[in-house]
């Protein structure tokens, strides 16, 4: 209804029919807005009809006439104040038909919405928050009223609250339905009468008996018939209650269950303070049952230090009625308290006050209260020991004044004790020239108004003439009448360091630490655009993979110091080895990367560099006191033959680079599809020796150890084999190479430690005779010396087998590699009784004092000087003094790889201890090695 709509005949007319406009109160109408208010959980209710003119048929104004008023200040509203016409345009124009406007109006926070704020009702007392009201239609649907509730404070509203007051005004049309037609009927009994009694002129009975006995009979006919009536009104009514009421009880289990699971605690207790209503949360708090909450005080789950201001609040809340919010300790049953915010309000059903209201656990607000508090006052500490400059630029005067840090900041002189001032010009002069033009920018933006705010990044000379980064932030803090500046104040900092870390940081964001170089990120970036940039000129790019050779064993042996200044004497040759234009990178630890951009289609560039790095690095380096050799394995992929993308490229220079180092090191090899088909068959390799142990296709094969003076096996060395369902027998070469890069050479040595032991404890079992077993570790076993002494010890607990049964072979190498963890294990297990034997002895090229220092029993002389044994003197010579050396240090002598009578004479004839080969047998698997050697025993 717009408050400018002309009147409604239609609304008129039906009004008249219900005779309502300006009746006496009724308990019917008064009992149906009191259950609207209840329904709500409100204090305030109205049963409102729209009077469409001065009442009584009179000219006037229009205005909402309220029949039933519960806690409402007045019995009327001019129609512009009315709650509902607002929201409601044309709806109260025309009959009401479900399209024209909206039966429902629900105002949720009456001070937001600008259409009410300012109503009386708002602003003044009652203090109206919140409305909610339905149309009441007439039967024809013209809408004659309003049932309507309000709140003080502001909410939302619910769908069955609404609902329920859609029906509560149907029941109101109902009622003046009923109402009007009983009233009709009366009416139209009394006519009747009326006419009988005026037949004669006079208004007197004429006194004839039969007419007499006739108007008695109408006269109970009528007064049946109104009875009839009034039993069905009755009826109807009662039937309409029951539906309100299993309505209202709906609403209300609705209404419990909403209470129920409010997150926080709700509670309501009566003028004496007894607990009437709680929720779930609250009995949950307080650990207190259902019974025990009902028979106490509402201050008794207040904390004893806070009762006496709850208990205040209490009762101003009960006695005048106001809204208190306020923050105490609540108290669970077993004496814990937890900190609330609880806010009550008055709420008065039947006559009788109530206080109503919720509490919020505050106990991690509390916590980051103090949090905030803490570093509110951290926060002060670190101003106050900071070292900022107050500066304040008076415009008009075209002055800068600067605190006293100035000064200290930049050495400046000064005399007395008041700052420093400078003309503006003169602070102009002193920044940098670099950074003038940025720092007139932003002055001159503040001074235009842009913004109010300056902040800027500047240079000025410090005392010993280095540039010191400043950092100026200030705000305009006057302005004349016509908006121009006339002050500025602000602080300065020295941001020197923070300039200095940010490029630091910058820096190893995309540089090597160590060496300066391109780190990875950079390189791929420049390998992109560099992609990108032959791509477009159709020329062709380098990428090349440079592996240092024995760099683990110099950085192990002389220390990290050496290992570090070695890398940069590299990255400084390879680096000349190339152009301005190229890049070179380091990847971490001794890998490094070359990208080699506009190149000739020949190739000869690449493998001119190429040969230019690996001549460089082999010359050598005097570091400290060492003079070192190095050498390199380097690969190299060639865009776009090798590869359209960076990844593509690196992976073959990669592959290009391994087949370097299997070549022998120290050379360069570029990329091939021979090379990618090797590298996919050692992944394919890889990736079958992983499942190998699971299925049972790694196997051991035993070659007898003899003694020269008796011609008895003294010992069995234990060498492993594969046997691939698919690929057949597949030679150690092979695959141990694999096995010791991908880390699997561990569990797989684990492997034969424990099936080793097992199958010669069975043999001595079966035999009776003592013999040894010697088992070959790897490199990657020893970088875990805890875990290979726990192999060892569980194998020799699982078999049985004697430890000094036990010997262990590793190479001269890995004892030159041996750490202070490696070597303690060794000497751990010599102390155990196990032999520790040294293979392939004489091919190391270092010192040999790990004879004296590791618990060493036996030499092993390398096949490769049995070999030749016969036809080359210096081999036997070599075999001689290796024999005389150890014999010298009380150690065992054992010759690898006797193949022929004449190998195994001269070994005899110098004395050497044992031997193995195929001389006397070839390495067998269990069943042959028992028939063969032990089934006759």
């Amino acid at each position: 209804m717009n408050v400018s709509d002309p009147p409604s005949p239609a609304i008129t007319d039906a009004l008249r029919r219900y005779e309502i406009l300006h009746s006496p109160a009724e308990p019917a109408f008064d009992d149906l807005a009191r259950r609207a208010a209840d329904i709500f959980g409100v204090a305030f209710a109205g049963i409102s009809f729209f009077q469409q003119d001065g009442g009584q048929g009179q000219v006037g104004e229009a205005c909402e006439w309220f029949k039933s008023v519960i806690g409402l200040p007045q019995p009327s509203l001019p129609q512009a104040e009315s709650f509902f016409a607002p929201f409601a345009t044309g709806t109260l124009a025309v009959p009401f038909d479900g399209r024209a406007g909206t039966r429902t109006s629900v105002i949720h926070d009456a001070l937001a919405d600008k259409r009410v704020r300012e109503h009386r009702w708002v602003v003044s007392a009652p203090h109206l928050c919140f409305y909610a009201g339905t149309l009441i239609l007439s039967r024809e649907h013209v809408p004659v009223g309003v049932i309507a509730v309000f709140d003080t404070a502001a909410r939302e509203s619910r769908a069955r609250e609404m609902q329920a007051l859609a029906n509560l005004a149907d029941v109101v049309t109902a009622r003046l339905e009923a109402r009007a037609e009983a009233r009709r009927e009366r009416r139209a009994a009394g006519e009747k009468g009326g006419g009988r009694g005026r037949g004669n002129g006079t208004g007197i009975s004429n006194g004839t008996p039969a007419r007499d006995h006739h108007h008695a009979d109408d006269n109970q006919a009528v007064l049946a018939r109104e009875y009839l009536q009034m039993e069905q009104l009755l009826e109807n009514e009662i039937a309409l209650r029951q539906e309100v009421e299993i309505k209202l009880r709906h609403e209300g289990e609705f209404s419990a269950a909403a209470i129920d699971s409010q997150p926080g605690a709700f509670f309501m207790f009566d003028k004496n303070g007894m607990m009437v209503r709680w929720n779930r949360h609250f009995r949950t708090h307080t650990a207190y049952s259902d019974d025990e909450i009902s028979h106490r005080r509402a201050v008794d789950f207040i904390a004893p230090h806070d009762r006496a201001r709850v208990a205040d609040a209490i009762r101003r809340v009960i006695e005048r009625g106001d809204e208190v919010t306020l923050d105490a300790d609540m108290l669970s049953s077993d004496g814990a308290e937890a900190p609330y915010v609880f806010h009550g309000r008055a709420l008065d059903i039947g006559g009788e006050r109530y206080c109503i209201g919720g509490g919020r656990d505050i106990t991690e607000r509390r916590r980051t209260e103090r949090e905030i508090t803490d570093a509110k006052e951290r926060l002060d500490l670190a101003l106050e020991g900071s070292n900022l400059v107050l500066w304040d630029w008076d415009l008009a005067a075209n002055e800068v004044f600067f605190s006293d840090g100035w000064a200290n900041m930049l050495g400046v002189r000064r005399a007395g004790s008041e700052g420093v001032r400078f003309r503006s010009e003169q602070v102009l002069s002193l920044t940098h020239p670099e950074d003038r033009s940025k720092f007139q920018a932003e002055l001159s933006g503040a001074l235009r108004g842009v913004s109010n705010e300056l902040s800027c990044d500047y240079r000025v000379p410090g005392e010993d003439s280095d540039w010191i980064w400043l950092h100026a932030a200030g705000k305009i803090t006057e302005r004349d009448g016509r908006g121009h500046v006339r002050r500025m104040t602000g602080t300065t900092s020295n941001i020197t360091a923070r300039k200095a870390a940010e490029e630091r940081v910058e820096f190893l964001a995309t540089r090597d630490a160590l060496t300066g170089l391109p780190n990875r990120m950079l390189l791929n970036d420049r390998l992109e655009l560099g992609l990108a940039n032959a791509a477009r000129k159709e020329t062709r790019l380098a990428f090349m993979f440079i592996d240092l050779d024995r760099f683990k064993t110099i950085n192990d042996s002389l220390g990290h110091d050496v290992g570090d200044e070695l890398l940069k004497r590299v990255a400084a040759r390879l680096s000349a080895c190339v152009r301005g234009s190229d890049t070179v990178a380091r990847l971490g630890g001794d890998e490094f990367a070359i990208i080699l951009e506009n190149l000739p289609n020949d190739g000869q560039e690449a493998q001119s560099v190429a040969e230019k790095m690996i001549t460089s690095l082999a010359a050598p380096m005097q570091i400290g006191e060492h003079q070192l050799n190095t050498s390199c394995s380097l690969g190299i992929s060639v865009f776009p033959a090798d590869g359209q993308d960076s990844q593509t490229l690196m992976k073959h220079a990669d592959v290009a680079m391994y087949d370097a180092k299997a070549k022998g090191r120290n050379n360069y090899q570029f990329f091939s599809e021979a090379m990618n088909a090797k590298a996919q068959e050692r992944l394919s390799i890889e990736n079958f020796l992983k499942l190998a142990l699971r299925r049972n296709e790694l196997s051991l094969h035993y070659q007898p150890r003899v003694g020269f003076s008796t011609g008895e096996v003294t010992g069995v060395e234990a060498l492993l084999r594969w046997q691939h369902p698919k690929l057949g027998l597949i030679a150690p070469d092979q695959f141990i190479g694999v096995a010791e890069d991908s880390g699997l050479i561990v569990p797989i040595g684990e492997w034969v430690i424990e099936e080793a032991f097992r199958q010669v404890a069975t043999w001595q079992k079966k035999s009776g005779r003592n013999f040894a077993v010697a088992v070959n570790l790897s490199a990657g076993q020893m970088f875990d010396p805890k875990r290979l002494v726990a192999a060892i010890e569980g194998a020799l607990k699982k078999s049985g087998l004697d430890a000094h049964d036990v010997v262990l072979e590793l190479t001269e190498s890995m004892l030159l590699k041996n750490t202070d963890d490696a070597a303690a294990a060794l000497k751990l297990l010599g102390v155990m009784g196990i032999g520790i034997a040294v293979d392939n002895f004489g091919t190391g090229f270092s010192s040999l004092s790990y004879l004296k220092q590791l618990p060493i029993d036996s030499i092993k002389v390398d096949s490769s000087f049995v070999r030749d044994i016969g036809a080359d003197p210096n081999d036997e010579a070599i075999i001689r003094a290796i024999i005389a050396m150890t014999h010298s240090l009380k150690l065992n002598v054992v010759a690898e790889g006797v193949e022929c009578e004449e190998q195994y004479r001269v070994l005899r004839d110098l004395e050497c201890d044992e031997y193995q080969g195929f001389y006397f047998s070839r390495p067998l698997p269990p069943e042959e090695f028992e028939a063969q050697f032990l089934d006759g025993v």
